[in-house]
């Protein structure tokens, strides 16, 4: 169309047509039963596989309606490529799709860089990491030239036509972490939240699971007894780890410094080396989001009350929250952990 907002028409049309709840009237909407993703021109309907087809129905009616031409279509697949990702159901694994793997493929050398190249790159680096769950810490003087000379250009600095001219040590860091990439070690596509010690871990059988216990030495700062009830957390459940787990604290300082891997604080950087050592050790995937306390069921278990019925609901809502509490049928573990006040 040649248009700047063409992808947010385009986006909207699609969105009306899937049937998107918040984009049509409730008697257009999909079943609340069904996750719809939509991403510009590409639709993905999850869920039970009888209320998929129902709606894919309803969605080719509508596209044929408005006069929109349907593409590729994948029907009740428990394997299939969807931007870039191939998501498969049965292993329960992502991946990056072939095309995905041929763009990094075509990147040229590092040292040849234009800064359009790289800006280009990079954004398919970060995209291919964050599929991995590759943890990008290892390559911070990478990105920190990256973002040094983005900055020079938004300031007018730099061309878009100008050589990036990374420093060597940089275009190191970036080779090893296109080689790390073009492996595509899958991950398992499970979901789990982490908040405190007081430890609680819902399974989709409908059991609940639950850690804790006092500190036999307090910690100094509240910081370091965040980052402590994480350790003894994924400690307790080490043997029912999941590939990927959300780590969900109540505290922003810990958050920031465990998506960083490191701290100004001593003691707190000693305990984010144990943590990552742990989840380094089983293969684990991690990232840290943040929770209010008032929202946190493993809140009360770390203060030493009993787990009620409230703290179960908290966990449920923020389970759903989170989008992943027994969805279609992907098996689900979320987890909370609380510190001890």
């Amino acid at each position: 169309m040649g248009y700047k907002v063409s992808p947010e028409i385009l986006q909207t049309v699609t969105s009306v047509i899937a049937g998107v709840p918040e984009m049509v009237k409730p008697t257009w909407a999909a079943p609340c039963e069904l996750r719809l993703d939509v991403w510009i021109d590409n639709i993905r309907i999850s869920g039970n596989s009888q209320e998929v087809v129902k709606w894919e129905q309803q969605v080719r009616r509508r596209a044929d309606e408005c006069r929109a031409t349907i593409g590729e279509v994948i029907s009740v697949a428990h394997s299939y490529t969807f931007l870039g990702v191939v998501f498969d159901h049965s292993s329960r694994t992502v991946g990056l799709s072939t095309k995905c793997i041929g763009k990094l493929q075509d990147i040229r050398p590092l040292r040849l860089w234009t800064v359009a190249e790289m800006e280009v790159a990079v954004s398919r680096f970060l995209y291919a990491a964050a599929i991995l769950g590759v943890r990008l810490t290892k390559f911070f003087f990478f990105l920190k030239a990256v973002r040094r000379r983005l900055s020079a250009l938004n300031r007018g600095r730099l061309s878009l036509t100008a050589q990036a001219r990374l420093p060597r040590s940089a275009t190191r860091e970036g080779r090893v972490l296109l080689r790390t990439l073009l492996r595509n070690e899958k991950r398992l596509i499970t979901d789990a939240s982490l908040h405190g010690w007081g430890a609680i871990m819902f399974l989709e059988s409908g059991e609940v699971k639950i850690a804790g216990g006092t500190w036999i030495t307090p910690p100094a700062l509240i910081v370091q007894a965040e980052a402590r009830a994480v350790r003894l957390a994924l400690l307790a459940f080490a043997e029912i780890l999941p590939q990927h787990i959300q780590v969900f604290v109540d505290n922003t300082s810990l958050q920031h410094s465990a998506r960083k891997g490191h701290a100004k604080s001593y003691a707190l950087t000693w305990e984010l080396h144990r943590i990552l050592r742990i989840l380094d050790s089983r293969g684990v995937q991690a990232s840290f989001e943040y929770v209010e306390s008032r929202d946190n069921p493993a809140d009360g278990l770390s203060r030493g009350a009993v787990f009620s019925t409230v703290d179960l609901a908290k966990g449920v809502q923020l389970a759903k929250g989170s989008g992943g509490f027994w969805r279609g049928r992907d098996s689900r573990i979320c987890h909370f952990v609380s510190p001890a006040g």
